[in-house]
């Protein structure tokens, strides 16, 4: 009898743990769901599936986006999973691309139902829904003779395109920051073709060619690659406004070689010119703000706000010497 009774305890207490095991699956189950979420990146809409559990956030997927590759694509790499992590929105932007992260993390929040808060202390990224935040583009040409020459002695020409996406907040400081920069070299490029014969030549040319930036380690400067280089003058100019970021410019870079000078504020480790030959950054972000004006003014029915905006002077396309190397097949390693 007392086995009997033993046994009977033992069944009681196997099936009251099998019984609790499936009513937690089931609670698991019945809290577990799908929500989805869209904010505008840097390349158009950006879409994101997010599991929850709960309020917990269990999973951030990016299913839709047209953002650069290798530039926003890092923040979709990075970011949904520090998002779950974190099990928060607040987490820090991945350097270099502040709009692509602010987007997720944008859109994440609109899934979970969360409203969009200002970022972490010192990024850009994110932003209050109510603020009056403008996006311009702008773009900025140069050209120059050099870098060095080719193989059979002749001159090597070039010529490089920036182009720059920020976001301003109603005081016209900068929210939000993505640089990149186009460089073609006559060798990289014959012309345009006079014979239908040479077609395939010329889509074949322009198709190779890639932006400093989506380059990465493969374009090198005398310290670090442009890409991180860009990524620190990024992240000095948030919160500036224009003028700011000219007056920051002037106190900080050499009038003489375009680069900045020792212990300039708020620079470690870069040492690239912004406004020179080699690039004029700083009017390509100055046309971007100039752009995110008309835009504002169009959208209050104002009309267009063009204004003439400063170009390089010739004193200031000045050659480094430091710079002028053989130009190669595969990226090249000045700045």
């Amino acid at each position: 009898m007392m086995v009997k009774t033993e046994n009977m305890r033992k069944m009681i207490a196997l099936w009251t743990a099998v019984m609790l095991t499936l009513l937690m699956l089931t609670g698991c189950a019945a809290g577990a769901e799908t929500r989805t979420g869209e904010a505008q990146g840097y390349g158009g809409m950006l879409r994101v599936s997010v599991q929850m559990n709960g309020s917990d956030i269990t999973s951030v997927e990016v299913t839709q986006h047209s953002e650069t590759p290798g530039v926003g694509t890092r923040a979709i790499e990075a970011l949904p999973d520090a998002i779950v992590q974190a099990d928060s929105t607040e987490v820090d932007s991945v350097s270099g691309a502040t709009i692509t992260s602010g987007a997720i993390r944008a859109a994440v929040a609109q899934a979970i139902g969360q409203q969009t808060s200002p970022s972490p202390a010192g990024d850009a990224g994110m932003m209050n829904a109510e603020e009056n935040v403008r996006r311009g583009v702008g773009m900025a040409s140069t050209g120059r003779l050099g870098p060095g020459t080719a193989e059979d002695g002749s001159p090597v020409y070039s010529f490089n395109v920036v182009f720059a996406c920020a976001d301003f907040d109603a005081d016209g400081r900068i929210r939000a920051l993505e640089v990149d920069q186009l460089e073609v070299l006559s060798t990289q490029f014959s012309g345009f073709p006079e014979e239908a014969e040479g077609e395939n030549d010329f889509l074949t040319q322009v198709s190779q060619w890639t932006t400093k930036g989506t380059q990465g380690d493969a374009y090198m400067l005398g310290s670090g690659s442009w890409r991180q280089q860009m990524d620190a003058y990024q992240q000095m100019m948030v919160g500036k406004t224009i003028d700011e970021v000219n007056a920051w410019h002037e106190a900080n870079f050499s009038q003489e070689t375009g680069k900045p000078v020792d212990n300039a504020e708020g620079i470690t480790g870069a040492t690239m010119a912004l406004r020179d030959e080699h690039g004029d950054i700083l009017t390509a972000i100055q046309r971007a703000w100039e752009d995110a004006q008309r835009g504002q003014s169009e959208a209050d029915g104002q009309g267009s706000t063009d204004t003439d905006l400063p170009m390089p002077t010739e004193e200031g396309m000045l050659n480094d010497t430091n710079t002028q190397m053989e130009p190669t097949d595969g990226g090249a390693s000045y700045g």
